[in-house]
């Protein structure tokens, strides 16, 4: 039995910011990764909120220097429509632009700096079993070697392996309807000229049918991927790369963009990905990033997530361990929960139309702007946003005033 103040599981964003966070507060911490990094993962775009976070655990300085392509906004497109929402016209947020990344190298120079830090890494090793009483987790190790570790707080950062929400039977019915992705990379795609060409643009497909993400790389590559029903995609009886020609193919600004562009990897595809848990933690755990909830590619909130997440698990825990109370259900659970209900509510109303009808109405107020731009930006906490105190209202106020024109 080896014996450490927190063990983490799973080396992605989440898992490496608390890390960071906990080491520098001088707490030993063990983090186990059951992959070798670097490795693909989609979720590429970055917000703002994510630049605030990574500087206030010592991390940002580290990603700055990995010259990631600089994000300073959103584009909107239909075929008859078109809105940009620049980061610095927000409601006064610290930060007005962020990056974006290749994730295998992101997340790779993240737990880089918080092993640097003083964190205890080890990659291939799987956990397989957790003692929720005793707070004892089991390690099998690349060579098969089994491994159990006593801390005082485990943090769960698996992702998409949900290690501990699967052990604990945790699993909830997740509320948003599952999707599909289908996503590629390529180059020569033809950018925007206009000083946008490091913004994320976001194309709607037929009727509201499928959207495509164009996220543009400082190399030259340029992540796709469409984003629809799984029965929308079935509807074709294509294969992932057939499906995906045809709609870049059919598709107006897809088409101009990419008419001279090649695929630099296979298409590949991620189903049913929205996720969802019936508690985010117990007496010895936490659970962060997505290995918590998980909603949709569409306002990039995986990542700002993630790290909102870990670093605020990682606060409360030192808070905890140095005694002092928590309440984890008001500290943690309700506060995540309040931004996770605001990107939520925006997800909701981007698939039924109602965000579109915000979006696109010509006389937008310009306090709306600055609002929805805070959201845009992963301000989600920010009380002073109406769109945050009470997203539902604000979404259907907003589209009845419109409707009502």
């Amino acid at each position: 039995m080896k014996f450490c103040d927190v063990f983490i599981i799973g080396g992605g964003p989440a898992g490496s910011i608390a890390a960071a966070k906990l080491v520098q507060s001088g707490l030993t911490v063990k983090l186990v990764e059951r992959q070798v990094f670097p490795r693909f993962v989609i979720g590429e775009s970055l917000l703002p909120r994510c630049n605030q976070l990574l500087a206030e655990a010592n991390l940002l300085d580290a990603i700055q220097q990995a010259n990631f392509q600089v994000k300073g906004g959103v584009a909107f497109e239909t075929k008859q429509n078109f809105e940009i929402f620049h980061f610095e016209n927000n409601l006064g947020e610290p930060f007005n632009s962020s990056f974006q990344v290749k994730r295998e190298t992101f997340d790779h120079e993240l737990l880089k700096e918080a092993e640097r830090m003083g964190t205890d890494v080890e990659f291939e090793s799987e956990v397989i079993a957790y003692d929720a009483e005793k707070n004892i987790v089991t390690v099998k190790t690349k060579t098969g070697d089994i491994k159990t570790y006593q801390a005082k707080k485990v943090i769960d950062a698996s992702g998409y392996g949900r290690v501990l929400p699967r052990l604990l039977n945790l699993e909830a019915k997740p509320k948003l309807a599952l999707r599909r992705a289908t996503f590629c990379r390529v180059k020569h795609d033809i950018r925007p000229t206009d000083g946008t060409e490091g913004y994320i643009y976001v194309d709607i497909h037929g009727n509201n049918d499928a959207w495509i993400w164009n996220i543009p790389f400082n190399d030259g590559i340029t992540s796709v991927g469409i984003v629809c029903t799984e029965e929308y995609f079935q509807s074709f009886n294509m294969t992932d790369t057939e499906f995906w020609d045809y709609i870049i193919a059919t598709n107006s600004s897809a088409q101009k963009r990419y008419v001279n562009a090649t695929k630099v990897n296979e298409v590949g595809s991620l189903s049913g990905y929205s996720a969802a848990v019936k508690k985010l933690s117990g007496n010895h755990f936490v659970l962060v990033g997505n290995a918590s909830e998980f909603l949709d590619p569409v306002f990039s909130s995986g990542v700002t997530l993630a790290l909102e997440s870990g670093a605020l698990a990682a606060d409360l825990t030192l808070k905890e361990l140095q005694g002092n109370k928590v309440d984890w259900q008001t500290e943690y659970e309700d506060y995540m929960m309040r931004g996770i209900n605001v990107f939520r509510e925006f997800v909701e109303s981007w698939y039924d139309g109602r965000l579109q009808t915000i979006f696109f109405t010509e006389e937008k107020d310009e306090k709306i702007k600055q609002a929805i731009t805070s959201v845009l930006s992963g301000y989600v906490w920010n009380e002073k946003n109406f769109f945050v105190k009470n997203p539902a209202q604000a979404v259907s106020t907003l589209v009845a005033m419109i409707e009502a024109r």
